[in-house]
């Protein structure tokens, strides 16, 4: 007896219902094949869209850094942890959205936490997308804010909350593309319904961030709005191949969170490598559009082709696809036949998504291969 006895039950019934869950050892870097287990796979789950993990140009940067700045940051960013990388790059994100200030977090769930628990105050309103993703639900249920969701198909449901005079501010928080589903926030109706009613608009860019925009700034670039977002986040790890989290804003937004945000102030500063790494990333997406252009042509390639197929991909828009086959099991055996064929298409189920809509979620990238595509297809018809 161990004292931990619960959990083995809670275990057995996680696995009784189709619900469990293990890790799996990747040995190589993230293209778009890798290895595992000392074998070659075509990965469809890595949210390396740009295919710039491992380009020579991060690489080298990296190195350099190294050499200068050595590896740790040593502190966090109030005592000594604050490094020339880390204003730099500030300074670059405040070019990029073309807002007063950004702050970088050591991971975009904490850039979330540190916005929603910090700006939000008692007395004021969090509207959520009822599938806004996870860090931003656990920080607005840490917030000393109230919140309410809503469905981006209903929103009607968002201006009755919007109306309301109960609350002193009203925060309208969504993700730009939702990351099970791969569609897009209702931009423009938010921003026209935040200016009607006074409210403020965070916009999460995590799987926008590099791949859409004039200069890969995102959706709200894309759309011909970034200046009516009050506040954009974004992750650092999907895109632009690193690690991290940033956050731009006003500069008075910037100046309350080094002296309120508890994940800023109590934590140790990113790597200035990390910092480093993510400056090269700008610079090649700025620099070299054909990146994006390449996944939204592999992108609309494989969604039609599986659409055709006759399989259900929901409401995707981008380059983030689902395949609904809703029964928690059978997913599970799907995705480990495609594994047997040399595909790493992982299985969705909830909690991550809601029950009965078990999935698998395919993610592309930029250096996908139209003969990679088509082998995906064929592989998933041969599984049914």
């Amino acid at each position: 007896m161990n004292g931990f006895e619960y959990l083995d039950k809670q275990l057995l019934e996680l696995k009784k219902n189709g619900l469990y869950r293990q890790l799996r050892e990747i040995e190589s870097a993230q293209g778009p094949v890798a290895n595992i287990q000392g074998k070659e796979y075509i990965l469809f789950c890595s949210n390396n869209y740009l295919s710039i993990a491992s380009n020579p140009a991060i690489i080298l940067s990296c190195q350099k850094s190294l050499e200068k700045y050595g590896y740790g940051s040593g502190a966090s960013r109030l005592v000594s942890g604050t490094m020339s990388p880390h204003l730099e790059l500030e300074s670059k994100f405040e070019q990029f959205f073309n807002k007063e200030s950004a702050t970088i977090f050591t991971s975009g769930w904490c850039a979330n936490q540190a916005i929603i628990t910090t700006i939000a105050q008692k007395g004021d309103l969090l509207l959520l997308d009822k599938l806004d993703h996870a860090s931003i639900v656990d920080a607005a249920k840490e917030s000393p804010a109230e919140f309410r969701t809503y469905r981006r198909d209903s929103i009607s449901k968002l201006e009755k909350y919007l109306s309301s005079s109960e609350f002193n501010r009203k925060f309208i928080i969504t993700e730009s593309i939702f990351s099970m589903d791969g569609d897009f926030a209702k931009l423009a109706e938010l921003v026209r319904l935040k200016e009607k009613y006074g409210a403020l608009l965070i916009l999460d860019e995590a799987h926008s961030i590099g791949c859409m925009g004039e200069n890969g700034a995102g959706f709200a670039q894309e759309k011909g709005l970034l200046e009516k977002v009050d506040i954009i986040v974004a992750t650092l790890s999907k895109a632009f191949g690193a690690s991290g989290g940033v956050v731009a804003a006003p500069a008075i937004v910037k100046e309350f969170l080094v002296n309120r945000a508890r994940g800023l102030i109590y934590t140790t500063a990113p790597s200035p490598v990390n910092s480093c790494a993510i400056l090269a990333a700008m610079e090649l997406i700025k620099n070299e559009p054909l990146r994006r252009q390449r996944l939204w042509d592999n992108a609309n390639y494989l969604r039609k082709k599986i659409t055709l197929a006759g399989f259900d991909t929901g409401s995707s828009e981008s380059y983030v696809i689902p395949v609904i086959i809703k029964d928690d099991f059978k997913v599970v055996e799907i995705s480990q036949k495609l594994f047997e064929k040399g595909l790493f298409v992982p299985a969705i189920r909830p909690p991550t998504v809601a029950p009965g809509q078990s999935r698998l979620r395919i993610s592309l990238q930029a250096d996908h291969t139209k003969e990679q595509l088509d082998f995906l297809c064929a592989a998933l018809k041969s599984c049914f």
